[in-house]
C-alpha cells in the first residue's frame, strides 16, 4: 500500500513537469471550460428512503444518478456548530470528504446556525452526529461523487427547496419533510483565481494569483502551522488534498488515504472563539486575517471561507485509463509547499498509526512519516507531531483551472 502512494506521487511529479511544458494548452482549456459566476452544476436530492439523488449541468434539463438516499433528514438542528452562523441563509454552510451542511438560517435567541446535513455511507463523523434526524443519510462513499470526488458545492452556495417546477429559498422556519426535494446550484466563482499562497511565518503575506498574471496581498498569516493532528473524516482525504471547507476552516490533509493527518487554516476572530482555547496554544492550526487589522474578520469571507474552495479529487486521475485524465487534474484543488524557501512541491506526508514503530525519525522525501499515535480523539499526540512542518515555509493552495464532468456516477 505505502509503495502504491509513493508511484502516485512520482506520477503526479511528473504529470507538474508535462502541466510546465505544456502551460499554453492548460491555459487555453481553462479558459474554455470556466466562464466567471455561471452555473457549474446543481445537486437533487429526493430526501425519502429510496430517493434518486443526482446531478445536472444543463440546469436541470437532464440529470444523471449517481446514488439514493437511505434515510431521510426529517428535522433541523438549532444548535449548528459556530461557523455555520457565517454562511448565507439557505445555503450549503460545509463542504466536506464527510459531509454536506446546510444551513436554514441562525437561530434567534442563541445566533448560531440552524442546519441539516447530508452524509456519505459508512460511520458519521463530525458535526452531523449532532442529531441523527437531522441527516439525510445516502449511499455515496465518503471521499466520491459530491463529497469530494469534484461534484460537490462551494460555501453558500444556495440551497432550494423544489415545489412544482419552482425552485424557492428554505423558508426560515423549514424543517425537512420525508419526499422534499432539495436542490443546490454551484456556480463558477466571481473572479478566476489559480493560486492562493501563504508565506508559513508570523506577519507573513497571503497572495491572491489571478488567471490574468496578476497578483494581489489579501492578507497576512497571524500565526503559523508548524504541527499536523487528527481531524474527523481525513481518512477519506489524500495527502495534500481540501479535506473540508468551512465559514471558518480550510482543513487539508497530509496523510495518505485511509489515515489521519493534517491542519487548518482559521479566520482571526474564530480563532477567538471559546471553544477554540486549544488553538492559541497547539501548532496544528494556521490563523489568518486581512493586512489590516481595524478591517473585519475572514469568517464566511471568499475566496478563503466561502465560494472557491471544495474537496475535489480521484485517486484515479493520473493512475487510471482516462482519455481525459488532464480535464481531471486541471479540475482538482491541489495543496502544495515549499521546504526552507526552495521550489514548490507536493506537500510533506505525514499520518498517525498506532501500529508505527515509536522512534520513527522523519523520513527521505517522497515516503510517508509515520507518526506513533493513539487514534482517540483527544488522546495525547507524540511530540513530532507539534513540530512536523517546521521546515514548511510556504503553503500553496492551487485552485481548478477548469471543470471535469464524469461519464456516469462511476467516474
Amino acid at each position: 500500500m505505502i509503495q502504491g502512494h509513493i508511484n502516485r506521487r512520482r506520477l503526479t511529479v511528473t504529470i507538474a513537469a508535462i502541466l510546465a511544458v505544456f502551460g499554453a494548452v492548460c491555459t487555453s482549456l481553462a479558459t474554455e471550460a470556466l466562464s466567471e459566476g455561471q452555473e457549474e452544476l446543481r445537486i437533487r436530492i429526493v430526501n425519502t428512503a429510496g430517493g434518486e439523488i443526482g446531478v445536472s449541468r444543463n440546469g436541470g434539463e437532464s440529470w444523471m444518478p449517481i446514488g439514493s438516499v437511505v434515510h431521510p433528514a426529517l428535522r433541523v438542528n438549532a444548535n449548528g456548530y459556530t461557523a455555520s452562523k457565517w454562511a448565507h441563509d439557505s445555503a450549503v454552510c460545509a463542504a466536506a470528504v464527510n459531509a454536506i451542511h446546510i444551513k436554514v438560517t441562525n437561530a434567534a435567541d442563541t445566533g448560531k446556525g440552524i442546519i441539516f446535513s447530508l452524509a456519505p455511507a459508512g460511520a458519521v463523523v463530525g458535526a452531523a452526529t449532532r442529531q441523527a434526524s437531522a441527516v439525510t443519510g445516502t449511499d455515496i462513499p465518503a471521499g466520491e461523487s459530491i463529497f469530494g470526488g469534484g461534484l460537490g458545492p462551494y460555501v453558500n452556495s444556495p440551497v432550494y427547496l423544489l415545489q412544482g417546477d419552482e425552485l424557492t429559498p428554505l423558508p426560515q422556519d423549514y424543517v425537512p419533510a420525508d419526499g422534499d426535494t432539495i436542490v443546490i446550484i454551484r456556480q463558477s466563482p466571481a473572479t478566476a483565481l489559480r493560486y492562493i499562497e501563504f508565506e508559513n511565518k508570523f506577519g507573513g503575506l497571503v497572495t491572491a494569483a489571478y488567471a490574468n498574471g496578476e497578483r494581489e496581498v489579501i492578507g497576512q498569516v497571524l500565526r503559523p502551522v508548524t504541527g499536523v493532528g487528527r481531524f474527523p473524516g481525513g481518512v477519506d482525504a489524500d495527502c495534500g488534498r481540501i479535506r473540508a471547507n468551512h465559514p471558518g476552516v480550510i482543513d487539508i490533509s497530509t496523510s495518505p488515504l485511509g489515515y489521519q493527518g493534517g491542519f487548518q487554516i482559521i479566520p482571526r476572530e474564530h480563532a477567538s472563539s471559546p471553544e477554540l482555547w486549544y488553538v492559541r496554544e497547539k501548532t496544528q492550526w494556521m490563523v489568518v486575517g486581512p493586512v489590516n487589522a481595524l478591517e473585519p474578520s475572514w469568517e464566511g469571507v471568499a475566496p478563503l471561507f466561502a465560494d472557491f474552495i471544495l474537496p475535489s479529487f480521484r485517486a484515479d486521475d493520473i493512475t487510471g485509463r482516462h482519455d481525459d485524465w488532464l480535464q481531471r487534474v486541471l479540475s482538482r484543488c491541489q495543496v502544495q509547499a515549499r521546504i526552507n524557501g526552495g521550489g514548490w512541491e507536493l506537500l510533506p506526508r505525514i499520518a498517525f498509526d498506532p501500529e508505527a514503530p515509536p522512534d520513527l525519525s522523519k523520513p527521505s522525501l517522497g515516503k510517508v512519516w509515520w507518526l506513533k499515535s493513539s487514534l482517540k480523539p483527544y488522546s495525547p499526540l507524540p511530540k513530532a507531531a507539534a513540530s512536523a512542518l517546521r521546515d514548511v515555509t510556504h503553503i500553496r493552495i492551487a485552485l481548478p483551472w477548469t471543470t471535469f464532468w464524469p461519464k456516469d456516477a462511476t467516474q
